[in-house]
């Protein structure tokens, strides 16, 4: 049991069960920009799991800040829904806040073809599109909003809100230098340019101030040159903390630029909160305010350790999205059950395709209402055979076990984890390994017996079984490269090589993880690195938040990324030919090619299994070479129906 962490504390006069929250971010559940059953059912899983406090989805404040068809509006049609939810979450024991805000220049509103709104008529990046530089009347018009909103929320009955001065949304745009270039006085040093923020934020305050609990989310660091720094960050916390009365301070990093946004939702790449010593020096600046924080505080001990340096209370948001009962196992004692979010990042990337948000390790994160915690036990108990021990058919057997199938699961490999096991090898990638190892330890509590076995057809007939799940992933082949001869798989390159002073050529024809993987593990060898694809964007298939960043690593480490372009070897030399311009560069001495395609799918049992009249689910890369996103998924999804 952790002391900080199951100790209660009380933010802005709200009792909290314990100090750990659920920071607000988007699901794309909405309908109309209003809520729906998804956002009733997805937060009242999470208090009903434990959670202290739960602070739901930023309300859109104003018209040209509605942005994603799934987010939410703070429309006073959205009452009776932010109602349901405020409920359901009290139910359960937990407190709730909303947060409000504007995105600024961000809001580019595809859906209602109206400009983006933002302190200047200054893009955020060179694709998006030029903001329209607010007026005066229209500053009073989004502050009359930002109290409106507030007055909504306490309508609903939340407890408290939090307005958004951080990560690039409008606010944060006044406060940075690199979005705000005003002349009046509204732009120019930090103090003027605070000013804005500050009016809404009293606006705020006198609205709802002595209903409800106001606090306000800020970026530590926007760790962007020429953007808000770190020393401006403590500067305006210190202001806050002695001029209002404030409930919190809740603190993160970045903005949303690119790659600084990458680093607000730090993959697994960027260790356990990474960015907690900036969140500390801007705490150490509130004398008065409770300062909470978020950012990677991947499990228990992380929230544990950020406690007891000072904070009020921590979020562990994407581990909730991974496990909603996380807290509640933990103060049960079943701190081994607790399915570990790994930051893979899948949840955001669903977000910015504008899709509905879901989880790699918790395929029912979403479909709460449909897909319960503990899944509904089977009407007709029966002998399951799952064939191959990877990501989708790990899941299965588990999750059909849970339901009272009796589960045998066959692994050629001896070791379950499938690509999970070459993944693992690749820098920044070891808590790959947590996913592995919770499915062994979940299969093992199960009673799951595990075959060290390669099964052919006849042999999953002689268990007589009322089903099969062929979970038998897939395979590369080596591809033979002219002018070279056979290149090194992925699996070769990240086995352990010494690397040391060799030039790598990466070919790749797949964008994702695997390509990443090789070249930062093969870099930080010592090689100079190589990649060459055909595809216009380099690591196309890895989600985009986290795309930024491995990008920022690997060029720091001087690879160098080869988009839109052919690779030619012929002893020794590569020539690099631009498709777009036809220019051609030469690279010598090249050591080691490494060929990156995308594996082919493995699945020799199906077809005669379901000759034999044996019910057949074929899932994961056996079905197609894909993700752990949708391994996992089709997994979860077969042994719930099985």
């Amino acid at each position: 049991m952790r002391s900080r962490v199951f100790s209660p504390v009380e933010i802005g006069g709200v009792a909290l069960r314990n100090r750990v929250f659920v920071s607000a971010h988007t699901t794309n559940f909405g309908v109309g920009f209003l809520p729906t059953d998804r956002h009733v059912a997805y937060h009242a899983e999470r208090a009903r799991g434990g959670a202290g406090l739960i602070i739901t989805e930023p309300l859109r404040v104003h018209a040209t800040s509605l942005g994603r068809a799934g987010g939410l509006s703070a429309s006073p049609a959205a009452l009776p829904g932010l109602t349901r939810i405020v409920d359901a979450v009290r139910a359960e024991g937990a407190a709730i806040f909303t947060q409000i805000t504007h995105a600024g220049r961000h809001s580019e509103n595809v859906f209602e073809r109206s400009a983006a709104w933002g302190p200047s008529a200054r893009r955020w990046n060179v694709a998006g599109s030029v903001p329209h530089a607010m007026a005066r009347r229209e500053m009073t018009e989004v502050r009359t909003a930002y109290a409106d909103a507030a007055r909504l929320a306490a309508k609903a009955g939340f407890q408290g809100v939090e307005i958004h001065f951080g990560h690039g949304h409008l606010l944060h745009q006044f406060i940075s230098p690199a979005a705000n270039t005003r002349t009046d006085c509204y732009g120019g040093d930090l103090d003027a340019r605070l000013r804005y923020p500050l009016e809404v934020l009293d606006a705020v305050l006198d609205a709802v101030g002595t209903e409800i609990a106001v606090g306000v989310r800020m970026s530590a660091d926007e760790l962007v040159g020429g953007g808000q720094t770190l020393d401006e960050g403590e500067r305006i916390a210190e202001l806050v903390d002695t001029t209002r009365e404030l409930a919190f301070l809740n603190v993160s990093v970045a903005s949303y630029t690119v790659p600084s946004i990458g680093h607000h939702v730090a993959d697994m790449s960027e260790g356990h909160t990474p960015y907690l010593a900036q969140t500390l020096a801007v705490a150490r600046r509130c004398e008065r305010t409770p300062v909470l924080a978020a950012c990677r505080f991947v499990d228990l001990d992380d929230a544990e350790r950020g406690l007891a340096a000072g904070l009020a209370a921590v979020a562990m948001t994407r581990a909730h999205i991974a496990d909603p009962h996380l807290l509640a196992k933990a103060a049960a004692g079943r701190e081994r059950d607790i399915r570990p979010c790994v930051s893979c990042n899948f949840c955001i990337g669903e977000i910015a395709g504008h899709r509905p948000i879901t989880c790699m390790v918790n395929p029912a994160a979403g479909r709460e209402a449909d897909w319960p915690a503990v899944p509904e036990a089977t009407g007709r108990p029966g002998r399951i055979v799952v064939v191959g021990g990877g990501a989708a058919g790990a899941e299965a057997a588990a999750v059909a076990a849970e339901r009272g199938h009796t589960v045998t699961l066959w692994e050629s490999g001896g070791e379950l984890g499938g690509q999970l096991r070459t993944g693992r090898r690749g820098a920044g990638r070891g808590h790959l390994d947590r996913l592995r190892a919770h499915q062994h330890r979940r299969l093992a509590a199960l009673g799951v017996p595990i075959r060290p076995h390669r099964a052919a057809a006849s042999d999953v007939l002689a268990e007589s079984p009322d089903a099969v799940v062929v979970a038998t992933g897939a395979v590369r082949r080596a591809r033979v490269v002219p002018g070279w001869g056979r290149a090194l798989t992925p699996e070769e390159a990240l086995a352990g090589r010494d690397w040391a002073g060799h030039l790598v050529l990466v070919l790749d024809d797949e964008g994702g993880w695997t390509t990443s993987s090789v070249a930062e593990t093969v870099a930080r060898a010592g090689a100079r690195v190589h990649v060459v694809t055909s595809a216009g964007t380099a690591l196309w298939a890895v989600s985009e938040y986290s795309r930024m960043t491995a990008v920022e690593r690997l060029r720091s480490l001087g690879v160098s990324l080869w988009t839109s372009a052919d690779a030619d070897v012929r002893a020794g030399v590569v020539t690099i030919t631009s498709t777009l311009t036809g220019v051609a560069t030469e690279v010598a001495g090249v050591r080691d090619v490494v060929a990156i395609d995308p594996p082919d799918a493995l699945d020799d049992l199906s077809g005669a299994l379901a000759e034999a009249g044996v019910p057949v689910h074929v899932v994961g890369d056996a079905v197609a070479p894909r993700s752990l996103l949708e391994a996992v998924a089709e997994g979860h999804a077969v042994g719930r129906t099985i």
